[in-house]
């Protein structure tokens, strides 16, 4: 075979050889979880002495406000990747008030001691990192993500243990959204307390009562109702 035949052959060896790995190439994503939310924590506690007199009381309300934002790359439509890209929890605070006093009687009444009011205020802390999993079906790809773990610094006097198990969500989608996307294209899908995903279990009110033994002469009552909502959204980018 003669020079000049050589080099047209190879050439389109390249040319075949370049647009087969281009179309083998798996296309590569990066998922951006956001979201806001507030949780409001009211806790009121009795204490009845034996007779049946309250004479003291505790009223704590706790009020936490909640911003994250979380990212990973290199997530293949496959489902393997997702290297983790940082987060956020920039301006998520607690705040709340802790009033003491005689069950409605005159404040002379209560134990000595007793009355006194306090507020509180701090910015949250990360507890634990976000989380995201992938599956893949035959025709459709499940995203499971997690917020940043929230958490009260230590020394602060805000009583809440944010219930970070909510701050999940689960979307589902045909396979065929996220691979039609053109690169540096996205897809964005809203979740949250009021758009429960596959597997969500939200419990928008809680029971946070505790109940406590009877002790020298008086037992506590209890009542304290959590209350818990968040909206945010998952951004899917082509990013390859």
């Amino acid at each position: 075979m003669g020079m000049g035949r050589i080099i047209p052959v190879l050439l389109a060896a390249a040319l075949l050889g370049a647009s087969t790995a281009a179309a083998a190439a798996t296309p590569t994503y990066s998922i951006t979880f956001t979201g806001t939310g507030t949780e409001h924590q009211l806790d009121n506690q009795q204490n009845i002495q034996d007779s049946g007199l309250c004479d003291s009381a505790e009223h704590v309300d706790v009020t936490a406000s909640l911003l994250w934002t979380a990212s990973w790359n290199g997530l293949k439509a496959t489902g393997r990747g997702g290297a983790p890209a940082g987060s956020r929890i920039d301006g998520s605070t607690v705040n709340g008030t802790n009033v003491k006093d005689a069950c409605g009687l005159d404040l002379s009444q209560a134990p000595p001691g007793w009355i006194s009011q306090s507020t509180c205020a701090a910015s949250l802390i990360v507890s634990a990192a976000p989380q995201l999993s992938v599956r893949k079906t035959a025709a459709s790809l499940v995203l499971a993500v997690a917020a940043p773990s929230f958490a009260v610094p230590v020394g602060a006097s805000c009583s809440l243990n944010p219930r970070n198990d909510q701050f999940t969500a689960h979307v589902a989608g045909p396979l065929k959204k996220p691979t039609a996307l053109k690169k540096r294209a996205s897809l964005v899908l809203q979740v949250g307390t009021l758009r429960p995903g596959p597997g969500d279990a939200y419990a928008p009110s809680l029971d946070c009562s505790q109940a406590t033994k009877p002790y020298e002469g008086y037992r506590t009552v209890d009542h304290c109702q959590d209350d818990l909502s968040w909206s945010g959204a998952l951004k899917v980018t082509r990013t390859g």
